[in-house]
């Protein structure tokens, strides 16, 4: 009878999380181009990238994976579509998201179910508000009427981010369930276990 002989950790990113994390950042770009339409529903455009925050998430099953999707994503947003918010603020609205979703996910876990997704979805989406209030009142000053302003547009923004990020996280739940349903092997053990490793 052989003895086993315990196999060391593996050190480094694997694989099969470099590009789960390279996809969804581009996923990041992807849904924002894709969801480009000219709706006066603010928030519309995060369902797809938050949902696709939540499957890396979920998938990828490191503390900082969130926010490593995050800033790639971010990176690559403001590469190829910068904004009037500057390639800081235009980073962190995405990074702020995926910061968000490395806190939750130990406390929520199983992405692939609808209430604990919906919660995340919500709550990261949410964040971008608070980063878009954040460079509002900067630019503005805080004793000017543009800052007024900037708290009343969050305050209309936020129902819009909230119901949005809710369907984010919703689809992603439904793509993950469908992707452990399919026995996709570089899922097996992951999003099934829940709960942060």
């Amino acid at each position: 009878m052989t003895d086993r002989v315990s196999k060391p950790a593996p050190r480094g990113i694997a694989v099969a999380d470099i590009t789960v994390i390279a996809l969804v950042a581009v996923m990041i770009v992807l849904g924002k181009t894709i969801t480009r339409i000219p709706i006066s529903v603010s928030g519309h455009g995060g369902v797809l990238w938050i949902a696709a925050l939540v499957i890396g998430r979920a998938i990828v099953r490191r503390p900082w994976a969130g926010t490593l999707m995050g800033v790639v994503g971010g990176l690559l947003v403001v590469m190829f579509q910068p904004s009037e918010a500057g390639p800081l603020f235009g980073a962190l609205k995405y990074i702020v998201p995926g910061m968000v979703l490395d806190g939750l996910y130990p406390l929520l876990g199983r992405f692939d179910q609808a209430v604990p997704a919906m919660l995340a979805g919500a709550a990261a989406h949410l964040s971008k508000v608070v980063v878009d209030f954040v460079q509002s009142f900067l630019l503005a000053g805080a004793n000017s009427n543009a800052a007024k302003i900037a708290l009343v547009t969050l305050a209309t923004e936020t129902l819009g981010h909230l119901l949005f990020g809710i369907l984010g996280g919703l689809l992603a739940a439904f793509v993950l369930k469908a992707l452990i349903r399919a026995k996709i092997p570089q899922l097996r053990g992951r999003p099934e276990e829940g709960g942060a490793t």
